[in-house]
């Protein structure tokens, strides 16, 4: 006997048919269209008018005339392209995000202490190579290679080389240049490449590494060397180092683009073919020949081999430039590390014994939680570049002349209060005990925020609350003191060693 479904059950299985032919309706564009079918970002790591920056917009343009989805460019700066490449590795492999890249990245990863590698990144497309040369003042006395060479034996060492950052791409070619031609000079460091060029029209300094772009609309200025196979097509009259019998051919600065590893390998074969077509496109090659760059496309093997080829050149002279750390570095960070280790194990017994003996004083615990914050900060120093090459303070050596003077002081401090036996019960000396507490409080919050709301600020903060928690009370010469210090910090990283501070997470 056949039961006839009611209509309530017919009813219900349609709703449902028609509620899965809704849910696949929307859901099946996105599932199934094709890459790519929403816009493309291009992070850049510096300010929008820096060439990768310029060599991404145009490249975002052109693309226009191949794909219909658009290609957008997004700044992301800070920590000399940290930032930039840790946003992209922080998004999904999809494709959806690449970062334009260029040779100044081997130096960010060499010389900062955080776990990002260039191995993280699948290099698909160099696009412009920008060959490296000696600039000099046609003006001055020193103009040719053999002027240099003359000059720099000359002054044994004190030669005068002009550029930006220490540790950069354009270091790293002055310390090879002056290993190859068995010379030695001094790194200028300037805030930026312009800054530089003006410093070597004003006769400043006697050599600046750079590209053939920087000589242009400068007449006062002359390219006394280059660093490739041939003559370079728009400086017919600058001759190569091959020419002059020195060894250094194909040093170039590279700009390109990558993708987090682990994206899918047919939309890397889609941006393989759309970059490879822009790389042909006659518009592109003028673009690029007229900044003196040279347009060109690698694929992932060869550019993959020449950023490794790069990075293992970048290790050999930042470490004979005393930059990177050799081993009596890491041999002396290891000790420094032992030191704060020691401090830690210590700090049991000897608070045991100052209890016992009444020693227990607000005054002296804080001498001792700073000095353990000291050997600890000590240790992270030698993350730092050391700035050995030319006699100059480099990054590590202002924190360390700061934590010294902070041991020294606490040491006396200590050695004060136990000499004069300044001390009183414990039972008597709470508010000094929770001073002492206080301050480690807001010195542990410190080291947990300053990631996020940056150097400047969260440094204010502590030593603004650290002086009040130890009951000063004149409000002026509190903020003056605090504002003072960071202009101090700002000065001595920011504009004199080119070392950045952290702006934070919330402000990047």
């Amino acid at each position: 006997m056949k039961i006839q479904p009611s209509w309530d059950n017919y009813f219900m299985k349609k709703t449902a048919l028609l509620l899965l032919i809704c849910i696949f309706g929307f859901v099946e564009q996105p599932l199934f269209a094709e890459y790519p079918e929403k816009p493309i970002t291009i992070i850049v790591h510096s300010k929008p008018g820096s060439g990768i920056d310029i060599t991404s917009r145009q490249l975002a343009l052109l693309a226009r005339k191949y794909i219909k989805t658009p290609i957008v460019v997004e700044n992301k700066t800070g920590g000399s392209g940290a930032i930039a490449m840790r946003y992209v590795l922080n998004k999904k492999a999809d494709g959806y995000t690449i970062l334009a890249v260029t040779k100044s990245f081997i130096s960010t990863v060499l010389l900062t202490s955080s776990d990002i590698s260039m191995a993280d990144f699948y290099f698909f497309a160099c696009m412009v190579i920008d060959a490296e040369v000696l600039i000099t003042n046609r003006h001055s006395s020193v103009r040719t290679l053999e002027d240099i060479i003359r000059d720099a034996r000359e002054k044994k060492g004190k030669q005068k080389w002009l550029g930006p950052l220490v540790g950069g791409v354009d270091h790293l070619m002055a310390v090879k240049t002056w290993h190859k031609l068995g010379i030695q000079g001094e790194w200028i460091p300037y805030e930026g490449g312009a800054d530089a060029l003006a410093a070597l029209m004003g006769k400043h300094g006697a050599v600046y590494v750079g590209n053939p772009v920087d000589v242009k609309g400068r007449p006062d200025l002359m390219i006394a060397a280059v660093a490739a196979k041939e003559r370079l097509k728009n400086f017919p009259d600058a001759p190569t180092f091959l020419e002059k019998g020195y060894d250094i051919e194909n040093d170039v600065l590279w700009r390109g683009f990558a993708l987090k590893k682990g994206t899918d390998p047919g939309r890397i074969q889609f941006l393989e073919k759309l970059f490879r077509q822009i790389s042909q496109d006659p518009e592109w090659i003028r673009f690029i020949e007229n900044t003196s760059a040279k347009p060109v496309f690698l694929g992932h093997e060869q550019f993959t081999e020449m950023v490794n080829r790069d990075q293992q050149e970048a290790i050999t002279y930042l470490k004979m430039a005393g930059i990177l750390k050799d081993s009596s570095q890491a041999r002396s960070s290891l000790v420094a590390k032992i030191l704060w280790i020691l401090a830690l194990i210590l700090s049991i017994p000897l608070a045991i014994l100052a209890y016992k003996k009444n020693l227990l004083h607000g005054e002296l615990i804080i001498a001792y939680v700073l000095i353990t914050i000291s050997l600890f900060l000590y240790y992270q120093t030698f993350s730092f570049p050391t700035g050995k090459l030319s006699r100059a303070a480099g990054p590590a050596s202002m924190p360390r002349l700061l934590i010294y003077a902070m041991i020294i002081f606490c040491v006396w401090l200590i050695v004060d209060l136990i000499r004069h036996r300044n001390f009183v019960e414990v039972k008597n000396n709470k508010m000094g005990f929770i001073q002492a507490v206080s301050l480690v409080g807001i010195m542990t919050g410190y080291l947990l925020v300053i990631n996020y709301l940056g150097y400047f600020i969260s440094t204010f903060i502590f030593l603004v609350s650290g002086v009040y928690v130890m009951s000063y009370r004149k409000h002026w010469v509190v903020f003056l003191f605090a504002l003072g210090f960071l202009v101090l910090a700002y000065v001595a990283f920011v504009k004199v060693l080119q070392v950045p501070l952290p702006r934070g997470v919330l402000f990047d």
